[in-house]
């Protein structure tokens, strides 16, 4: 473990007052961080942060008794008597300059990953390719934000040779944090979709919320955006480092052409700088294609040779709750649960139509939320496209999921077809009647409807028989 920082330099650079109760002893430098108790142990500093279901001051004695040196507490808990702490305002953002800390004693290259759709999946398709040549780190998938990015640097030891970190935003300015954190040197955008509107209002705003990863890289860096999305106009405005630009224009500096379907994925002449190769992408969906693309572009930049690429590329699979296929008996289940956007949506209904092939079709679509005002019509246009997939049956799962039948019954998919529930829980025995053996049943919404437990109930219970 390469972790050792200070504590005196902690205090310095986070403004913490130091706090040593009678008999205590303060260290002087610390070996490990975590935020939880359980895991806590000799010289490690124990962050106590309020989640959406525990307060971690709650759990500062465990640390202590489970072997902490120092806990990290806010200044409205008061003074912590179970042993030495460090106070401070806010102890995230602290937990974020300790992070940043951590990571300028290391020489290792960080990519930073954004975008409105398609982090995750982008992250592990630049492990891939970079796994070939590097000792490599990434962020564990959704740690993203304040603190999973924090934890992924602090988890950074001398031998990682390169990070690659996903980086999510929900409004102007978070981003430009965590580049503060990590100091990426090469920096991605997928793509800007319709996510986050009822924050941030526009598309154009997401945009300049996403641009802080590039504008921020330094000269020798290298900032990789869309060559089809209209926006990186926008994106690349303030960049002051070299662009590549990567899509299926004849103007990308990393293109894909020549696009066919193949063993459940794709093939695809890639052509980067001039040169070609030819690459088997396993994945279903034709738009991880531009994912792919964005990781070839990242491992070129980081020199890996275009048959290395080639063959990162070929041993991806997907992540968690994001277009993974399994089967519960002969149903056939795509497990896009993790969230959802109108474009994600239109990924996954492409995704069904590849992979069900003659199989029935049911749709059970979780609501989108953070659409802003043109929530009911974004809801209603998803409803449109489902009904061109032809399912047999459409759940739609939320309190506002109602408007996806509007938009499916409005482009002729009976309403026989279709059913409503407001919960998840009121929705698993809805799933489980409309189901038929040898079904394709794609489960996809957005984090807070926690869609994956329709998912787990179609792996207990068998689906009906109908005779």
């Amino acid at each position: 473990m390469s972790l050792r920082l200070a504590v005196g330099e902690i205090i310095r650079t986070t403004g913490a007052r130091a706090v040593v109760p009678p008999g205590a002893v303060a260290p002087e430098v610390i070996t490990g961080v975590t935020t939880d108790s359980r895991t806590a142990a000799s010289g490690d500093l124990f962050v106590a942060l309020r989640g959406p279901h525990a307060d971690g001051h709650a759990f500062v004695a465990d640390a202590f008794a489970r072997g902490a040196a120092l806990a990290l507490v806010a200044e409205s808990q008061g003074v912590m008597a179970d042993g030495p702490a460090l106070v401070v305002g806010d102890p995230l953002r602290a937990l974020g300059v300790i992070a940043a800390m951590h990571r300028a004693t290391l020489p290792t290259t960080v990519v930073g990953v954004t975008g409105s759709v398609g982090k995750t999946t982008t992250v592990g398709l630049c492990a891939r390719v970079l796994e070939t040549r590097y000792q490599l780190a990434r962020s564990a998938e959704s740690w993203n934000a304040e603190l999973g990015v924090a934890l992924t640097l602090l988890a950074l030891e001398a031998h990682h040779q390169v990070a690659v970190i996903e980086m999510a935003m929900r409004g102007l300015g978070q981003i430009r944090e965590l580049v503060d954190m990590a100091h990426p040197r090469v920096g991605a955008v997928t793509t800007i979709a319709d996510t986050h509107l009822e924050t941030l209002g526009s598309r154009e705003h997401i945009a300049a919320a996403k641009a802080e990863l590039l504008e921020t890289l330094p000269a020798d860096g290298v900032a990789i955006v869309n060559a089809d999305e209209a926006l990186t106009v926008r994106l690349v405005r303030d960049v002051r480092c070299p662009i590549v630009r990567v899509g299926l224009s004849p103007e990308a500096d990393v293109r894909a052409s020549q696009i066919t379907r193949a063993d459940g994925g794709y093939t695809f002449r890639l052509s980067l700088r001039g040169d070609q190769a030819d690459v088997y992408l396993p994945l279903p969906g034709v738009h991880q294609v531009r994912n792919a693309l964005v990781a070839a572009a990242v491992g070129d930049a980081l020199g890996i040779a275009a048959r290395e690429i080639v063959a990162g590329l070929g041993r991806a699979r997907p992540a968690r709750m994001r277009q993974e296929i399994s089967m519960a008996g002969d149903v056939m289940i795509v497990d896009d649960s993790y969230n959802a956007s109108p474009q994600s949506m239109q990924a996954a209904f492409e995704v069904v139509a590849q992979v069900g092939g003659r199989r029935r079709r049911v749709l059970a679509l979780g609501e989108m939320r953070e659409l802003g005002p043109k929530a009911a019509e974004f809801h209603r246009q998803v409803g449109h496209e489902a009904a061109a997939l032809e399912p047999a049956y459409l759940l739609a799962v939320g309190p506002n999921a109602r408007w996806y039948v509007d938009g499916a019954v409005a482009a002729g998919l009976p309403a026989s077809a279709t059913a409503v529930a407001e919960t998840v829980e009121a929705a698993i025995p809805l799933l489980q009647q409309g189901l038929r053996p040898g079904d394709v049943v794609l489960i996809k919404g957005s984090r807070t409807i926690e869609m994956e437990h329709l998912v787990a109930s179609l792996t207990h219970v068998a689906p009906v028989s109908h005779s």
